[in-house]
């Protein structure tokens, strides 16, 4: 229960008097030091804004620290939840600005406060400032919780249209498709056809197929993920699917390296699966990569701080672009000439049925780095003789 009000009146020291004599001075600081000391989306905001922000937040402390009323204190925490979760701002830098107001007023309290009030002062605020974090804290983790989840369900919603509409197109492409390739294979063995006519119609079934390729990968997108898994080494997966993508590499001369750890567990997947979505990973890095670059695959166990086995895919190329940015694995997102925008999208669905996750970052001094965590099963320690 919180504490009751210290008296106030009389000659006798009170807070309210405390924090009316330095009300200016505490805000002023506390700007300065959100500014300074609290991650670069408060280093961002304008004084103005943070001015009336700080000022609503002392008005809130001085009811708990003076009336014990928590009723401000918590409209200021609903407020400020909400709008530091739509700005993308973390936890702990909104945690930090709260305790600002304690390393600030606790100096100034014990310069101004006889002895025998400053231990009963102090505590108060300790008080006040653990009601707000703890009560902070678990309402931005539920707004968090429930923002994902709207999230989820709106792409879901969303892949459900998608799907929707692209299986019935491509079925309705795919017959007039088929005719036109079959025709233009027929003209490919006339004989009287010579030079660039055969050349313009070897071109054009190219094209078809290519637009066959793309279909494929429509329909594949449509279709929900259903995993066939079994216990397996993921650096031998890495290994098979690596291996396929050869001729790509020797195509721009680019070194690949597999550093991998060997005493990884299997892991429980669904190993065509999880090849393709690595395939599409570095079909990405070597159209990112210039000739006689490098492509280096490294995997991790899990460790103390991480439950989970990683893959790192690291490239020399050109980096993620700034336009793209986070959409990178949204659908059709591309910047290849010849691409969908569907390989980085099912890489990351099929990472994700997996239980595990795919980021994507730029790495310094050049070059673009894909993450993979996966999880382990409940039986990790199985043997595999995959």
């Amino acid at each position: 229960m919180p504490a009751p009000p210290l008296a106030d009146g009389g000659d006798h020291f009170s807070v309210s008097g405390f924090l009316h004599r330095h009300r200016t001075a505490i805000i002023e600081q506390w700007i300065v030091r959100l500014h300074t000391e609290c991650g670069p989306l408060y280093s961002g905001r304008p004084v103005t804004e943070l001015r009336r922000t700080i000022s609503e937040a002392f008005e809130a402390n001085y009811q708990v620290l003076v009336n014990g009323d928590y009723g401000p204190i918590d409209r200021f925490i609903d407020k400020i939840t909400r709008l530091r979760l739509e700005s993308g701002f973390l936890l702990s830098d909104v945690q930090k600005a709260f305790e600002l107001f304690r390393s600030i007023a606790i100096p100034l309290l014990a310069l101004d406060s006889p002895p025998d009030h400053f231990s009963e002062a102090v505590q108060r605020i300790n008080c006040c400032l653990a009601y707000t974090i703890h009560r902070f804290s678990d309402h931005f983790q539920d707004m968090h919780q429930k923002k994902i989840l709207e999230k989820r369900i709106r792409e879901n919603e969303r892949m459900a249209t998608i799907g929707q509409i692209t299986t019935s197109l491509s079925h309705e492409i795919r017959n007039p498709l088929s005719a036109v390739k079959l025709n233009l294979q027929v003209l490919q063995k006339n004989p009287l056809l010579q030079g660039n006519d055969r050349r313009r119609i070897a071109i054009s079934v190219e094209e078809v197929m290519r637009l066959e390729q793309i279909l494929n990968q429509l329909l594949n997108f449509a279709k929900p993920i259903q995993l066939n898994q079994d216990y397996f080494s993921i650096n031998a997966v890495i290994a098979d699917f690596t291996e396929l993508l050869d001729v790509k590499f020797k195509e721009k001369n680019l070194s690949v390296t597999l550093a991998c750890q060997s005493d990884i567990d299997p892991l429980p997947i669904d190993k065509e699966k999880l090849g393709q979505a690595l395939i599409n990973i570095l079909l990405n890095a070597i159209d990112a990569s210039q000739p006689d670059g490098a492509i280096t695959i490294r995997t991790l166990g899990r460790a103390a701080d991480r439950p989970m086995a990683k893959i790192i895919i690291d490239d020399e190329g050109c980096g993620l672009p700034v336009e793209i940015g986070a959409d990178i694995f949204k659908p059709f997102v591309t910047t290849r000439s010849k691409g969908t925008g569907l390989g980085l999208t099912n890489a990351r669905r099929i990472v994700e049925a997996h239980g595990g996750s795919l980021v994507a970052e730029n790495r310094v001094p050049g070059g673009a780095r894909f993450t993979l965590l996966l999880p382990y099963g409940e039986d990790h320690g199985q043997s595999a003789d995959h």
